[in-house]
């Protein structure tokens, strides 16, 4: 072998080297108890109350009450396995959307995949799809396409949150008790950037369908059994 090919070589081993070794050093965050020593078994599940909307570019928008369940695998790791609108008389729209009355609510490929993040964030991804269907509205079909879930932590506070119990804060951060999450379903960037937004089909009463893109916001609090008695560590 040449002394040239020999240099190539070393150097293709070496890089592959410095990725398994990046790769092995990437480490996700972890529940534990509001302690910070005992992490959250497997199985052990997280209900969540308060309200979702999707704003799409119209702009237009739906927002209901929703119930969640998360269901962990281990500290780091889990699958959301239930996102409901079970009261749809708390639904409300604007624009197209404007009166509409929610008859159907369906979120497809459940459960989806959850993973906790080394700075505290939680992630929801997978083929994320849920189909809407409206009476009374202008547009009696959507079906919202989202690449992730991102939720970030909410401390206790004295807002009060519409379809929660208790009132919640700002940002929990690392090591802090947690009693929600404020839901962002466009994935950001690691770094500062654009943010990218999901998409909604509509159909409307006319026969006539366009894509839009699609952001989902909410609140939800975890609900008094698991209310404060988690917090996320770095690993």
């Amino acid at each position: 072998m040449s002394i040239k090919k020999s240099m190539l070589a070393l150097a293709v081993a070496a890089m592959a080297t410095m990725a398994f070794a990046s790769s092995a050093m990437a480490t996700d965050g972890k529940f534990r108890d509001v302690s910070g020593t005992a992490e959250m078994g497997a199985n052990r599940e997280l209900h969540a109350v308060g309200w979702v909307s999707f704003v799409t570019s119209a702009p237009s928008s739906y927002q209901c009450h929703v119930t969640a369940i998360v269901k962990s695998t281990n500290a780091s790791t889990g699958t959301l396995t239930k996102f409901d609108a079970p009261d749809t008389t708390k639904c409300t729209g604007t624009g197209v959307f404007n009166g509409c009355k929610l008859k159907a609510h369906e979120p497809t490929n459940l459960p989806w995949h959850v993973t906790v993040t080394d700075n505290g964030r939680i992630d929801i991804t997978g083929n994320i799809v849920i189909h809407l269907k409206y009476s009374s509205c202008l547009a009696p079909e959507v079906t919202l396409t989202f690449e992730e879930i991102q939720l970030t932590p909410l401390a206790t506070g004295e807002r009060a949150v519409t379809g929660t119990s208790n009132k919640l804060g700002g940002t929990a951060v690392l090591n802090e008790p947690i009693a929600g999450f404020e839901v962002d379903g466009s994935k950001v960037d690691e770094v500062p950037g654009p943010v990218t937004p999901g998409t909604a089909h509509v159909k409307d009463i006319f026969g006539g369908e366009k894509t839009e893109e699609a952001i989902l916001t909410g609140e939800l609090e975890l609900t008094e059994a698991d209310r404060c008695t988690w917090e996320i560590s770095a690993s």
